[in-house]
């Protein structure tokens, strides 16, 4: 979102990604049924902001908390 507020363009497939991208975020926020409302619309604007790193960095967050969540 930085980069499209900076050049004043949104390539289709870019916006197109963007949407994809929040969309598998909430998906797998949907399935953390103990993490409060906030948290979830936080990671979701964080994608939604920061593109490909964000993603990236709640893919790693969501990582390592599934593997430290007892069985």
């Amino acid at each position: 979102m930085i980069l499209f507020v900076l050049t004043g363009q949104i390539p289709p497939i870019l916006l197109l990604t963007l949407i994809v991208m929040c969309y598998l975020t909430g998906w797998e926020l949907y399935k953390e049924s103990e993490l409060p409302l906030l948290w979830k619309v936080w990671w979701v604007l964080l994608v939604f902001i920061l593109n490909v790193l964000g993603f990236a960095i709640f893919w790693i967050w969501l990582a390592t908390r599934r593997r430290h969540r007892p069985a």
